[in-house]
């Protein structure tokens, strides 16, 4: 079996969870911005079984919400 060339292989899926961070950038604010949207209600962090808090986000919510934040200027 040969291998694989890199134009073969598959392309590599986006990642469906973000951190803190990434997501920050996703909205184009900053982390106390950020942090407030969380304390009110508009994003929701993953929980992860056994109470894990990680503060990871899924991409398309956040996509979803810099989207309607677009909408909205």
């Amino acid at each position: 079996m040969a291998a694989r060339t890199e134009s073969q292989a598959s392309p590599a899926e986006p990642t469906i969870l973000v951190s803190e961070n990434a997501a920050t950038q996703m909205c184009g604010v900053s982390k106390p911005t950020f942090r407030s949207w969380v304390a009110g209600g508009l994003i929701a962090p993953v929980e992860l079984p056994g109470n894990l808090r990680r503060n990871l986000y899924r991409r398309a919510d956040l996509e979803a919400f810099a989207a309607s934040l677009a909408a909205k200027r």
